[in-house]
């Protein structure tokens, strides 16, 4: 999709409702085709302590799901476990990063205590190859830092994957408007701060979803004391450093 066609989104919270997806489960679908975003689906997953659910990577839940290359998750909060048959069990923890590949079936189970939260994209671009992985997990600190300029960021997913996922740092203040060649979806994990998108200029914090076209000038500053802690997955796969000036 070209940039002309894109439809950039800014998308709170408490602009996103909730639907149920099973028992003690819902899903709030983030950023899909309604924003323009066709090549990445963005949604949330909640799970209250001990619900669980059975699916298919790939968007359970999400708008116009035919044709998904794949899915990354990120565990935001709580604890739980998820089960992808022959790839084993693994637990999940804040921080945790789950790629699994199109079609894999997953049991995902909250532990007791605070709801299990996780961000799931779907990759709806390019094709998934045979050598792909069938699951791949990550620990974010496991993932040692990179820094471009001023901020930090450490690449959780990408390497033989079609979709780079990364975690970043903003410092205070803001950077020059810059544009990247690829499509990108980024959350807001904490801090606060403005995005500087379309000729518009809108608050965010943590929750806030935001969709970035190929091309599209645009600038995350930081308005706080504070790290402004992000969680970004690009397509096609590259380096979260990689950006050009507008």
């Amino acid at each position: 999709m070209s940039a002309e066609q894109a439809t950039p989104a800014v998308r709170r919270p408490e602009q996103v409702p909730a639907s149920p997806l099973g028992p003690g489960v819902t899903v709030s679908d983030l950023l899909d085709d309604r924003h323009g975003c066709r090549g990445l689906h963005q949604r949330r997953l909640r799970f209250a302590g001990g619900a669980g659910l059975t699916g298919t990577a790939g968007g359970a839940g999400l708008t116009g799901t035919a044709g998904g290359q794949g899915e990354a998750w990120y565990v935001i909060s709580g604890s739980g476990t998820l089960d992808t048959g022959e790839s084993g069990t693994v637990a999940l923890e804040p921080g945790t990063a789950v790629w699994m590949r199109p079609a894999l079936r997953y049991t995902c189970q909250a532990r007791s205590g605070p709801d299990l939260e996780v961000l799931a994209v779907t990759v709806r671009a390019g094709s998934a190859g045979a050598a792909d992985p069938a699951r791949r997990v990550v620990r974010l600190d496991a993932c040692e830092p990179e820094r471009t300029g001023d901020r930090e960021f450490r690449v959780l997913l990408s390497e033989g994957l079609t979709i780079t996922q990364f975690a970043g740092l903003i410092p205070p203040g803001r950077a020059p408007a810059h544009h990247h060649t690829y499509d990108e979806v980024v959350h807001v994990l904490a801090g606060r701060g403005v995005v500087h998108l379309s000729g518009a200029t809108t608050e965010i914090g943590p929750g806030t979803s935001i969709y970035l076209p190929p091309y599209q000038p645009h600038c995350l500053e930081n308005t706080g004391a504070d790290p402004l802690e992000v969680l970004g997955v690009f397509y096609p796969a590259g380096s979260p450093a990689a950006k050009q000036a507008s």
